[in-house]
This record gives structure tokens, sequence and C-alpha cells, in this order.
């Protein structure tokens, strides 16, 4: 009787353990031991020193009349951010979709996910973490084009991992 009763609070401590290993609870602060990833630096071209610190003169008559024309070329150039919102939400759906479980799981792990979630995420929470890894805000927030592109990237990645993958295991199951 007394074992039964030792072996059953073990079962239920590591129940216990287990559990809360699963989830982090809500609103809480990262592990300190485990490394973010800093984030890639932008790789923008900069205007050299000189032109960004030239003085303006001050009695510079009225200069060549700016084309209005151009400015409204360029703007129409760029996608509305409600199209864009949508085209990366089908891109997220798609990943999940197509994509299967272990390349999102070894990005994740390259990304610096915590081993203790990886196990028990899904594809959608795995590519979710990859994307929070990476600084891209949630899916209902209104991206920057260069967030856009960024997530293109992130989804041309998963791709490539995954037919990188079949194709492994289509040779590992052709040569055994």
């Amino acid at each position: 009787m007394r074992r039964l009763l030792i072996i059953t609070l073990c079962l239920l401590g590591l129940g216990l353990l287990v559990w809360m290993l699963r989830r982090p609870p809500a609103g809480h602060a990262p592990d300190p031991l485990v490394e973010e990833a800093p984030p890639e630096p932008s790789y923008e071209p900069q205007p050299p020193e000189a032109e960004r610190d030239a003085p303006v003169p001050v009695d510079a008559g009225p200069g060549p009349v700016p084309d209005v024309r151009q400015g409204a070329a360029e703007a129409a150039a760029e996608p509305e951010p409600d199209a864009l919102l949508e085209e990366l939400a089908r891109m997220r759906e798609d990943v999940v979709e197509r994509v299967e479980r272990r390349p999102l799981f070894v990005m994740a792990e390259q990304r610096g996910v915590p081993y203790f979630r990886l196990f028990f995420m899904t594809k959608q929470e795995l590519f979710q973490a990859v994307l929070d890894a990476e600084g891209i805000p949630p899916a209902d927030v209104r991206p920057s084009p260069e967030t856009a592109d960024r997530v293109r990237a992130l989804v041309a990645e998963a791709l490539r991992r995954h037919e990188e993958i079949s194709a492994e295991e289509a040779a590992e199951a052709k040569a055994g």
C-alpha cells in the first residue's frame, strides 16, 4: 500500500512538471538562460555623410517644380497595406498546409526557441515561433514592405527546407 502511494505521488509530480514545462504562463518574461538571436542588420543603402550634413542655403530662390505625377506613380507602385496583410496571411496558411513539422522544427531550433517548447508545438505554433524569433509582428498588424519581404524570405526558406528534407527521406527510402 505504501509503495502504491509513493508511486502515485511520483507520477502526479512528474505529470505536474510536464504540464508546467509544456507552456510558459501568459505574460511570462523570456527565459534568461536562453540567448536570443540578435536581429539581423538592415542592409539599406545609406547616403554618404557629406550629403547628410550638407547645409541648405536659406536664400535659395525657387527651384525646379517637382513632378507631382512621379510621386503618385511611386505611391501606386507600393502595395496597399490591406492587400499586403491578406497576401501574408495566405502565405502563412500555405506554409502550415504544405510544409511538414520537421523543417519548421529545425528552423525554430536554429533561431533559439527553447526545446521544452518545441516538442509540444504544432506546425502553426512552430512557424509563429520562427516569425516571433525574427521580430515579425503578428498576422493582424499591417506590415511594412520590409516586413513583407522578410516573411516572404522565411516562407521560401521553409519551402526549400521542406523540399530538401523530402528529397533526403526519398533517397534514404530508395537506398534502404
